[in-house]
């Protein structure tokens, strides 16, 4: 065989393997997309403010017909605004009183701009200084058409799309339980989702017609909820798996595998996490997840000793001899860690907030401790660099001392909720009272009661009374409650007297319970037992 035909066989050989290679070169990681025209609308420190917000509304019925009172009944008291301010941890309820022609009007204020629940009918935007309007039309053919949404200014904008918004691009398959199939397929699964939220982000440029005339500031509190609820989404998931497949022999997550399945976050940062908008667009479920799962450094379990108010000399020494960390040190190396593992930037926006809700959300534990509360804002404003940030901290710690050092008691008037629960405990006076709010299509509430049964039994000749408040019907608990052989005093309330009960509580959620000494106190982080023994 002469040299040009071995030549030429060599080359038609080794010419596909030349191609493949050179193929594979040019493969890459395919490029993050990163949200154009966005922010759209400057947010200025102001408009992260807070303020009072107007709801109001009718009933429309008929020509010439009246409103049935028992529909008036029926919607009084439960019509109720649930604010959560997710800084600071806490949550209120208020209650919307119907004037006998069916119209309300009241004011509610928020800490900043928010989604709140308007219960029963859904989320509602509310902006400082807007009005929120609702109308129930009983003329309409179907219910869904006899709820209008809208309102005045951002309240209106965002309220009036938000409906659509939410069902169009929030709604998650969760019916796999990909969370118990093994690392391997969460993983894939994961994969999936950031693909997903990348087309989304694609879409979103390309321009979503349900925005098509909306102002610039709406247009960026639809587009970053959307997003938050995709990441929450994610984090939800993998909180679901970590009992199951990620923790180690020490039940903590695996740091190798946290950090492999959060490192789709640094790259989209700016608009997924470092982003201001999301004070005014995400909710209280974003910023667990993001708090508990993602930045899980922030909140790791440790043990932090408090410096002395005052300086020790001998403590001082001790701090040297045994390497002590302090809360300002946990939080700075939490912040050094999400930097180094997940390349998350140290002035991260939603890190500074996961850092105050931290701190405010265990603040009620130091009660007259001042200095240690004192020490956890100073520690948690060294790692909060936004303005907006820091003046809530500041605003809400002096709402912490407001409370628990002025020795000044204020005479509060008696609210309908007061008066109600005054009436509906007078026949237990001088007892323990077990509060117990529950409603039958609660699965947990009866789980809590039928748990409840032998403690009940055990102590029915002691002091103590077991009061179980619904505003269900007699008729339609007796199908649970006789079969169980549930006992206790059971307390039958109309949804006005519910409602008026949610306020004076401050609770959404059921089963909620609380507990009251002989002596008429409410009291808190006690048992029924201990109380007894007192």
């Amino acid at each position: 065989m002469n040299r040009t035909i071995i030549i030429f066989l060599l080359a038609m050989l080794l010419a596909p393997l030349g191609i493949e290679a050179k193929d594979k070169k040019k493969a890459k990681e395919p490029e993050v997309p990163q949200l154009l025209n966005y922010p759209s609308a400057e947010l200025s420190e102001y408009r992260l403010h807070g303020g009072n917000v107007v709801f109001q509304g009718r009933i429309v019925v008929p020509e010439g017909e009246k409103i049935p009172q028992e529909m008036l009944g029926l919607m009084n008291g439960r019509f109720t605004v649930i604010m959560r301010d997710y800084l600071v941890g806490k949550e209120k309820t208020s209650v919307i009183e119907f004037k006998p022609d069916g119209t309300f009007s009241l004011d509610v204020y928020v800490p900043y701009p928010m989604f709140v629940l308007l219960y029963p009918l859904g989320y509602v935007y509310a902006c400082p200084g807007d009005t929120v309007s609702v109308t129930l039309d009983t003329t309409k053919p179907t219910k869904e058409e006899g709820i209008i949404l809208g309102g005045t200014g951002l309240s209106g904008e965002v309220t009036r799309l938000f409906k659509q918004i939410d069902e169009k691009y929030c709604k998650f398959d969760r019916s796999n339980n990909v969370h118990e199939k093994g690392l391997d397929s969460l993983m894939a699964w994961k994969d999936e989702q950031v693909a997903r939220l990348d087309d989304l982000v694609r879409q979103i440029n390309a321009g979503l017609p349900e925005l098509e005339g909306c102002s610039p500031l709406a247009s960026d509190i639809l587009r970053t909820f959307i997003l938050s609820q995709h990441v929450e989404h994610i984090c939800d998931t993998y909180s679901r798996a970590e009992s199951k497949l990620i923790m180690t022999e020490n039940r903590v997550p695996s740091e190798a595998y946290w950090q492999q399945f959060y490192s789709f976050v640094a790259p989209r940062a700016k608009y997924l996490t470092d982003n201001p908008l999301l004070m005014i667009s995400a909710d209280e479920f974003f910023f667990n997840r993001i708090e508990y799962h993602l930045f899980l450094p922030i909140n790791e379990s440790r043990v932090l000793n408090y410096l002395p108010f005052d300086y020790d000399a001998q403590f001082a020494e001790r701090m040297t001899e045994e390497k002590i960390e302090s809360t300002r040190e946990f939080n700075m190396n939490a912040v050094k860690k999400l930097h180094e593992k997940l390349q998350i930037s140290p002035t991260d926006f939603t890190a500074q907030v996961c850092q105050l809700r931290r701190v405010f959300s265990t603040m009620e534990w130091h009660k007259d401790r001042y200095d240690e509360a004192a020490d956890d804002v100073a520690a948690a404003m060294s790692v909060v660099s936004h303005p907006e940030l820091i003046r809530r901290g500041i605003l809400a710690y002096r709402e912490y001392i407001k409370e628990n050092e002025l020795q000044v008691v204020e005479q509060k008037l008696m609210t309908k909720g007061d008066s109600i629960f005054q009436r509906i405990i007078e026949p237990y006076k001088g007892n323990v009272l077990y509060v117990d709010f529950w409603e039958m299509s609660c699965g947990p509430c009866r789980g809590k009661m039928l748990q409840m049964r032998d403690e009940v039994k055990a102590n029915k000749d002691k002091p103590v009374k077991y009061l179980y408040i619904t505003d269900d019907t007699p008729e339609q608990c007796k199908s649970f409650l006789e079969p169980n052989n549930i006992q206790g005093e059971h307390i039958h309330i109309t949804r006005s007297e519910w409602g008026y009960l949610q306020q004076k509580f401050n609770f959404s959620g059921i089963p909620f319970i609380v507990l009251y000494d002989k002596q008429g106190n409410q009291r808190k982080d006690v048992t029924v037992e201990q109380l007894l023994a007192e």
